[in-house]
């Protein structure tokens, strides 16, 4: 946008004002998509995610990789969702034997450290495959995170940089065949759905 402007003895500038931004627009995977790829690593001994396959321990896993055998149920998760955060955990534990018996796997992003995440799976004593979703990477490229939509401005209990409640189907050939994205803290994913949707991509030729 132009405005011309006329100083006290008559000379006229024109200035160009830059209009404001629009937030930056979240896209949330839909069924059919394919999955952004991500790595799986140790970075000081501790399990943690990358964008880039390089590791000094050379045991970085691709989201490729992992899909190779199993189709994967993928979860984000935060201790700082307050009281839905033991919901949300909760059911994870008791959905992670079920996914397993039908041939998938259960894989949760945290947005805790490393460290925090260690003391919690001691403390709750459960052998869930957890990893710090390192600077929140994957959950932005998944559409579950962003700097400038925080769930903090409109979530009230919320004070910290989050993910947005979330899990997905991932099948094997890359393809997104179930969401759950769980904007206002008021919903649960649908277990029957998940499990079905193992089953049908482990059982697929």
């Amino acid at each position: 946008m132009y405005y011309e402007i006329e100083d006290e003895v008559g000379n006229i500038s024109t200035i160009q004002l830059k209009e404001k931004e629009s937030d930056e627009a979240v896209q949330e995977l839909k069924p059919g998509d394919f999955a952004p790829l991500f790595y799986l690593k140790s970075e000081e001994g501790f399990p943690v995610t990358s964008l880039t396959g390089f590791s000094v321990s050379n045991d970085s896993r691709s989201l490729i990789e992992l899909l190779r055998d199993k189709p994967l149920v993928l979860s984000f998760y935060c201790t700082c969702w307050g009281r839905y955060a033991p919901k949300h955990l909760a059911f994870l534990q008791e959905i992670a034997p079920q996914i397993e018996a039908l041939g998938g796997q259960l894989l949760v992003l945290a947005n805790e450290s490393s460290k925090q995440i260690e003391r919690m799976l001691k403390k709750l004593d459960t052998d869930l495959n957890v990893y710090h979703d390192t600077d929140r990477n994957v959950a932005r490229s998944y559409g579950v995170y962003s700097e400038t939509s925080p769930i903090w401005d409109r979530i009230a209990g919320i004070s910290e940089e989050v993910f947005t409640p979330s899990l997905f189907v991932i099948g094997k050939d890359r393809r997104v065949s179930y969401t759950f994205v769980d904007e206002n803290f008021d919903n649960s994913p649908n277990a029957k759905t998940i499990l079905k949707e193992v089953y049908e991509w482990k059982n697929r030729k």
